[in-house]
């Protein structure tokens, strides 16, 4: 083999694995602000690459957004066309897909559905590998007896996985699981402030770790590394 050939072949084999994210603030780069709830919001898409070596990660989480906000705002065109041929993405929605109240965000069970169909199918078309995550779990007590928020939504997920054959990363049932075991008490320490949603550090890297156990678990080939 010559030297050129050589250097072609190593430069090929370091080229990194791309990873783009797709979800609401659960997801998103969250930046310090005055007020401290914010400040100490972190999504697990900032700290989920010190858990997959190798693998360079696009965060294009939005807060507050659903599947039908990514659609009508223009993002997931967006986020479609930027995406490289051959790289990932994982997909986290659901988290207020069900607030009835704001039509702009609202979708029902079976628009959900259709909506990560869509994502998938144009995903499919793109060259682009789909994971599907089911959603992070509230922290919802009422009391001192814990309440899962997510249930038709987070099924959803796991139903367009399994009719489309593609992996599923079930956070809603290792964070509910979580939750639970923590207690009202113990568990704020996985969320920023008083928040219900919003992640602080110590949440964002339970969450990640979820993910990467999952990848590792699953084998999902570019992004396991033994």
């Amino acid at each position: 083999m010559s030297l050129v050939a050589f250097l072609l072949l190593n430069v090929e084999a370091k080229k990194p694995t791309y990873l783009y994210l797709v979800g609401d603030e659960v997801v998103a780069e969250q930046t310090a602000a005055e007020d401290m709830t914010a400040t100490s919001a972190v999504g697990w898409g900032q700290v989920l690459g010190e858990y997959l070596p190798g693998v360079e990660i696009i965060n294009r989480g939005i807060s507050g957004v659903t599947s039908k906000a990514l659609l009508s705002g223009g993002d997931w065109a967006d986020i479609i066309a930027n995406a490289g041929r051959k790289s990932y993405m994982m997909i986290q929605l659901g988290h207020h897909e069900y607030d009835e109240t704001n039509g702009q965000v609202y979708s029902s069970l079976e628009q959900f559905e259709n909506n990560l169909l869509l994502f998938v199918e144009e995903a499919k078309k793109a060259k682009v590998k789909v994971i599907l995550l089911t959603p992070t779990t509230k922290r919802f007590f009422y009391d001192s007896t814990y309440y899962p928020r997510h249930g038709a939504y987070a099924e959803g997920v796991r139903r367009v996985a399994e009719q489309q054959g593609l992996p599923l990363i079930d956070v809603e049932t290792a964070t509910r699981a979580m939750v639970e075991a923590a207690g009202e008490l113990g568990s704020a320490v996985y969320f920023a402030g008083d928040s219900e949603i919003l992640l602080s550090e110590d949440g964002a890297r339970a969450v990640a770790e979820i993910i990467a156990a999952s990848v590792k678990e699953q084998k999902l080939k570019g992004l396991y590394t033994k």
